[in-house]
Protein backbone atom coordinates (compact mmCIF):
# COMPACT_ATOMS: atom_id res chain seq x y z
CA UNK A 1 0.00 0.00 0.00
CA UNK A 2 1.38 3.59 -0.89
CA UNK A 3 2.58 5.26 2.33
CA UNK A 4 0.49 8.41 1.65
CA UNK A 5 -2.12 6.75 1.53
CA UNK A 6 -2.29 4.72 4.28
CA UNK A 7 -0.93 8.08 6.46
CA UNK A 8 -4.01 10.07 4.60
CA UNK A 9 -6.67 6.94 6.17
CA UNK A 10 -4.89 7.29 9.91
CA UNK A 11 -5.80 10.98 9.59
CA UNK A 12 -9.35 10.22 8.69
CA UNK A 13 -9.92 7.96 11.29
CA UNK A 14 -8.08 9.80 14.07
CA UNK A 15 -10.37 12.50 13.26
CA UNK A 16 -13.47 10.24 13.13
CA UNK A 17 -12.57 8.89 16.36
CA UNK A 18 -12.06 12.23 18.16
CA UNK A 19 -15.41 13.19 17.40
CA UNK A 20 -16.48 10.64 20.04
CA UNK A 21 -14.22 10.02 22.44
CA UNK A 22 -11.33 11.65 24.24
CA UNK A 23 -8.11 10.71 26.16
CA UNK A 24 -7.39 11.69 29.89
CA UNK A 25 -4.09 10.34 30.98
CA UNK A 26 -4.35 6.62 29.72
CA UNK A 27 -7.87 6.38 30.13
CA UNK A 28 -10.40 7.00 27.10
CA UNK A 29 -13.93 8.80 27.49
CA UNK A 30 -16.69 7.86 25.08
CA UNK A 31 -19.71 9.65 25.04
CA UNK A 32 -22.62 7.18 26.71
CA UNK A 33 -20.01 7.32 29.86
CA UNK A 34 -21.72 8.22 33.00
CA UNK A 35 -20.45 10.92 35.48
CA UNK A 36 -19.00 8.92 37.53
CA UNK A 37 -16.57 6.89 35.04
CA UNK A 38 -15.97 10.29 33.84
CA UNK A 39 -14.75 11.54 37.08
CA UNK A 40 -12.78 8.24 37.59
CA UNK A 41 -11.18 8.65 34.41
CA UNK A 42 -10.11 12.06 34.65
CA UNK A 43 -10.70 13.56 37.97
CA UNK A 44 -12.87 16.67 38.60
CA UNK A 45 -13.22 19.39 36.55
CA UNK A 46 -11.94 22.53 36.62
CA UNK A 47 -15.00 24.51 36.09
CA UNK A 48 -18.32 23.63 35.30
CA UNK A 49 -21.12 26.07 33.58
CA UNK A 50 -24.57 25.11 32.26
CA UNK A 51 -26.42 25.99 28.34
CA UNK A 52 -28.69 25.30 26.11
CA UNK A 53 -28.04 22.23 23.99
CA UNK A 54 -29.65 20.53 21.02
CA UNK A 55 -28.90 16.80 22.17
CA UNK A 56 -30.44 13.34 21.27
CA UNK A 57 -32.67 12.54 23.54
CA UNK A 58 -34.71 8.96 23.47
CA UNK A 59 -34.00 9.22 19.93
CA UNK A 60 -35.18 12.33 18.89
CA UNK A 61 -33.26 15.99 19.10
CA UNK A 62 -34.13 17.79 21.96
CA UNK A 63 -33.14 21.44 22.98
CA UNK A 64 -32.81 21.52 26.99
CA UNK A 65 -30.33 22.57 29.58
CA UNK A 66 -27.02 20.51 30.12
CA UNK A 67 -24.01 20.63 32.70
CA UNK A 68 -20.70 21.36 30.90
CA UNK A 69 -17.98 20.42 31.95
CA UNK A 70 -14.44 22.15 31.12
CA UNK A 71 -10.91 19.23 31.52
CA UNK A 72 -7.54 20.72 30.50
CA UNK A 73 -6.21 19.54 28.18
CA UNK A 74 -2.05 19.31 26.76
CA UNK A 75 -1.47 21.58 24.12
CA UNK A 76 -3.57 24.40 25.56
CA UNK A 77 -6.93 23.84 24.40
CA UNK A 78 -9.61 22.52 27.02
CA UNK A 79 -12.08 19.69 25.95
CA UNK A 80 -15.58 20.53 26.96
CA UNK A 81 -17.75 17.97 27.96
CA UNK A 82 -21.49 18.25 28.21
CA UNK A 83 -23.75 16.06 30.51
CA UNK A 84 -27.50 15.27 30.66
CA UNK A 85 -29.00 13.15 32.83
CA UNK A 86 -26.37 11.63 34.21
CA UNK A 87 -24.48 10.85 31.22
CA UNK A 88 -21.84 11.93 28.40
CA UNK A 89 -23.49 13.33 25.91
CA UNK A 90 -21.41 15.66 23.74
CA UNK A 91 -17.31 17.00 23.89
CA UNK A 92 -15.49 19.85 21.97
CA UNK A 93 -12.50 20.97 21.90
CA UNK A 94 -12.92 25.17 23.19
Amino acid sequence: MNKTLFFTICIILSNIAAANSFRCGRALVKVGDSTNTLIKKCGDPVRKYTSKESINGQGRQVHTGVSNWVFPRRGGKDMIVSVYSGAVVKMQVD
